[in-house]
């Protein structure tokens, strides 16, 4: 009754200061405050289901062992986690909205190109000159397409419709034409889909339970745990190398030689390759302790606990370090933290355990599980302001760990796919990873999307190259995800009115209104980025917009909340005392510590694993 009350006051008080300021400009804890009660409106406003018959769907994989424990191990294909509609947040279900049914309507053919795609990547995406975030390092970026790969993927894209981009006079794209390949729409549609926008399926389990390293099925599961002759890891491991690293895809080695094997591969580099070696070493590490405990326990016991564990350690490392530092004001690291500790904070915690059955007093992790209205999953407009590709640079600089020398140059498309692999060959995994932390990602801004994702060369010989910008931009036109004025309106933002209300920068308004002529037809993406260039809009040293930040908000909370691994059976009793105290007790300085501790100096004085290392050959300190 308490948490209702506090809820109802909250989400008034966001409703009524924001029609004076935006969240950000009132002081910490006023801010704080107006963050819970946008929470608690979106919760109630944006959670839009989308399935309509999906009871069918609930059978077990056919090949899972009949002994597999569906209550204490984390499924292969995310079902069971939800004990009574089964079916929820299984690879294969829906994807969900967070705004009205009424406002995903795709845009009509003629409408989908206005203004082209190109032109938008051209004058308003492409990079001018890298800009970079100082505050942060490279592992950012890698970390939250890793995290991405865990959450969704929309599969394969349908072969029989293809997209037609137009091409602005004088361009010059390699190619007569610019096909997009459509995103395949869901299959299985009923009487009860009639006169409702399309739905798309989510080919990954929806949860926060590390399907990006372990798969999404238990075949793909089961391939990561085999030697190169195909023998089974019997004790509980993933297989790795003698140097710790992945193996090798045997699928994929005639296609694009040297990519590694990991529940989830696609779209890889060298931020990925370093990330999942670490995380595949956590979980034979997380194995080797909890043996400790359990010496006659099954390899198969063994290895799903230690998946439970692994996967509750990312999630809280996404948590309260990697969103904490892209959003690092005091209001942003003190809310973001608050979704893990509660306001009592981490000490309270730590010290006392839970004090409140409240999410805002004590946290979220073993507060009781509840979806707010709808069946958890992950939605199309999540996916949306997710699209953050100028993150990345075109360029890459690899030094020594042991004296910071240059080692090698490599532009991006020199360290994706197989060729990421090719640069252990070249140096130590450590000095890959020491150059990752000492780099720094693009900002999100306008005119910084990385110009070789702006080409890639997919089949040049059959003249088939694909522009990622403005494939980022079409999908959420085909999707059915409002531009961004109406977007801002339907999540509680105050909509444009004039060019000017979405950035201060008199030469990106005059661009705007030249490419799109009504502040209506801004997409979302543009819109966002423009963001970065407004006071109003840009809540200080944040990452990214206000607009995205709304969806943020909502979903991180969401993909905590309605997860019984993370809230009713967040105990020693499920996880294993052992395997408890890992999850309480490590985060990503100490994952980089056991894996690659000559590292560790290079990190010690870094207040957050995601802010610049120190450079080897200097005194640790002053680093950000």
């Amino acid at each position: 009754m308490m948490a209702s009350l506090l809820d109802r006051l909250l989400g008034v008080f966001a409703r009524v200061t924001g029609r004076f300021a935006v969240w950000h400009r009132f002081p910490m804890i006023v801010s704080v405050a107006v963050v819970l009660g946008h929470r608690v409106n979106l919760r109630r406003h944006n959670l839009v289901d989308t399935e309509t018959d999906p009871d069918g769907q609930a059978r077990p994989p056919e090949d899972l062992p009949p002994d597999f424990d569906t209550h204490g191990w984390r499924m292969p294909d995310g079902s069971h986690n939800d004990r009574e509609r089964r079916w929820m947040g299984r690879a294969g279900q829906r994807f969900g909205r967070n705004v009205p049914l009424s406002a995903c309507t795709p845009e009509p053919a003629k409408r989908l190109m206005e203004p082209s795609p190109r032109e938008v990547s051209n004058r308003l995406l492409a990079r001018r000159e890298f800009a970079p975030v100082p505050h942060l390092n490279l592992l950012a970026a890698a970390w939250i397409q890793f995290m991405v790969h865990d959450w969704l993927g929309h599969g394969a894209n349908d072969r029989e419709r293809k997209l037609e981009v137009p091409l602005p006079e004088g361009d010059d794209w390699p190619a007569e034409r610019m096909s997009v390949l459509a995103t395949r729409r869901d299959p299985r549609q009923g009487a009860a889909d009639e006169g409702k926008p399309p739905t798309f399926r989510n080919i990954e389990t929806h949860w926060w339970d590390g399907s990006q390293v372990y798969g999404s099925s238990w075949q793909r599961m089961e391939r990561l745990r085999r030697d190169p002759d195909g023998n089974r890891l019997e004790d509980g491991r993933l297989w790795l190398d003698e140097r710790g690293l992945l193996p090798l895809d045997a699928d994929l080695q005639e296609k694009r030689p040297g990519q590694e094997l990991a529940g989830v591969n696609g779209n890889w580099w060298c931020g990925l390759s370093v990330l999942h070696t670490l995380f595949a070493r956590e979980h034979n590490a997380i194995v080797e302790r909890l043996r400790i405990d359990y010496p006659r326990a099954s390899g198969e016991w063994l290895f799903q606990k230690a998946r439970l564990v692994n996967a509750a350690l990312m999630a809280k490392i996404h948590t309260v370090e990697w969103t904490p530092a892209l959003m690092d004001s005091p209001t942003g690291r003190f809310a973001m933290r608050g979704n893990y500790w509660g306001l009592m904070g981490e000490h309270v915690a730590r010290g006392f355990g839970r004090v409140s059955d409240s999410e805002v007093i004590s946290g979220i992790p073993g507060s009781p599980t509840e979806h707010h209205g709808a069946p958890y999953a992950m939605t199309e407009e999540f996916t949306a302001v997710y699209r953050l590709h100028p993150l990345l640079p075109d360029d890459f600089t690899f030094r020594a760990a042991g004296d910071d020398r240059e080692l090698l140059r490599a532009t991006l498309k020199e360290v994706t796919f197989g060729k990421a692999r090719s640069l252990y060959g070249q140096m130590g995994f450590d000095d890959v990873l020491y150059s990752l932390a000492t780099a720094h990602p693009g900002a999100m801004t306008l005119h910084n999307y990385p110009n070789q994702l702006r080409r890639i060369d997919k089949k040049p010989e059959e003249g088939i190259f694909l522009d990622l910008a403005a494939v980022d931009v079409l999908r959420d036109r085909e999707r059915g995800v409002p531009r961004y004025a109406e977007f801002r309106k339907l999540v509680g933002c105050r909509p444009p009115e004039r060019f000017e209300d979405i950035t201060d920068d008199p030469d990106d308004q005059r661009l705007l209104e030249e490419i799109y002529g009504s502040v209506e037809r801004v997409d979302l993406l543009t819109g966002c980025l423009a963001e970065a260039g407004s006071e109003r809009n840009w809540p200080p040293r944040f990452g990214f917009s206000d607009t995205a930040f709304r969806i943020f908000i909502l979903m991180a909370s969401r993909r905590l909340k309605s997860d019984r691994f993370f809230t009713d059976d967040y105990t020693p009793e499920m996880y294993t005392p052992a395997g408890f105290a890992w999850v309480e007790d490590n985060g990503l300085k100490e994952v980089v510590e056991r894996h690659a501790p000559a590292l560790a100096p290079l990190f010690a004085d870094a207040r957050n694993p995601f802010f610049p290392w120190a450079r080897a050959g200097t005194t640790p300190g002053g680093t950000a």
